[in-house]
């Protein structure tokens, strides 16, 4: 049985920096054993506090993963490859979620949201403040244009869906759903954002998710050709999306606050959205961004 090394003493943490920084040609940490105490602790519970919000951060990666895939649920495999963690870590994680109920494991050894993270999501009593600032404007596109409109918000390397507006056409477009995330880049957005990113910043998150692009056949020459377009048109326009043939997006950028990044776009019908059309709508994503002071 492998001998498991004991945690430092206060004592030996405080030798140990002093021998450190004698080696490095520094001072000794010098004053009462009481004071050096106190250092000591300082240097242990910040190192503890850094551990702690990094396997907070894990786990949370991992219930937006699990959420990612709703009804179908998603296998530790692909939770694996996604988020990046090695095995061992993500199954530790994931088991924690499981008993705390965050997250369901299936006989099918699929995992799903549990009835915690389903419960903590109705809680919500009205609208985030985010929301409550762009739902009158997604409802008056949704009105008037009749298609489906959809509040995007860059989350770290991904687009996320922050509410979909159903339009009033009798053909719903229902490409992405409330809460899925994407990777930058793909879908309309997704693409809309590209215009407020520098190309080293695009070809960092392509190379960071290389597996992920290339099994939706993205290039990284394509991003940084669509970043191009979009800066010039000051819009995204896509077509046949996630393999949707027949489906046509436009999307605009927007900035809100100091680092955030954002995006209103609409799906239709490619046999709807004709040149005159395409103009009417971009002129009215413009103003209404206009209107919350974001372009």
């Amino acid at each position: 049985m492998r001998r498991l090394t004991p945690l430092p003493t206060n004592e030996s943490l405080f030798l140990r920096v002093n021998n450190v920084m004698g080696l490095l040609g520094m001072s000794g940490i010098e004053g009462s054993n009481a004071s050096s105490k106190v250092e000591a602790n300082e240097l242990k519970s910040a190192s503890t506090q850094v551990q702690g919000a990094q396997s907070v951060r894990r786990a949370l990666s991992l219930l937006r993963l699990v959420g990612k895939y709703r009804d179908e649920g998603v296998k530790l495999a692909q939770l694996v490859r996604e988020s990046e963690l090695d095995r061992g870590t993500a199954y530790r994680l994931l088991t924690c979620l499981v008993e705390e109920q965050f997250v369901d494991r299936g006989s099918d050894n699929l995992y799903y949201l549990g009835p915690e993270a389903v419960l903590l999501g109705s809680l919500l009593s009205k609208p985030t403040p985010l929301l409550t600032r762009f739902l009158p404007v997604l409802r008056r596109i949704g009105r008037i244009a009749g298609d489906t409109v959809f509040l995007m918000m860059r989350q770290g390397d991904y687009i996320y869906c922050v509410h979909r507006e159903e339009g009033s056409s009798m053909v719903k477009v229902l490409t992405t759903q409330i809460g899925q995330r994407r990777m930058i880049g793909t879908g309309t957005g997704g693409t809309a954002i590209l215009e407020f990113m520098q190309p080293a910043e695009i070809k960092r998150i392509y190379e960071s998710h290389i597996d992920e692009y290339q099994e939706q056949g993205v290039e990284l020459d394509q991003l940084l050709t669509a970043a191009q377009e979009v800066r010039q048109c000051g819009y995204a326009l896509t077509y046949d999306a996630f393999d949707e043939v027949g489906i046509a997006g436009l999307g605009i950028a927007f900035r809100i606050g100091s680092h955030g990044i954002g995006a209103i776009s609409l799906a239709t019908l490619t046999a709807r959205l004709g040149p005159e059309r395409l103009r009417e709508l971009q002129a009215m994503l413009a103003a209404e961004l206009k209107g919350l002071s974001l372009r």
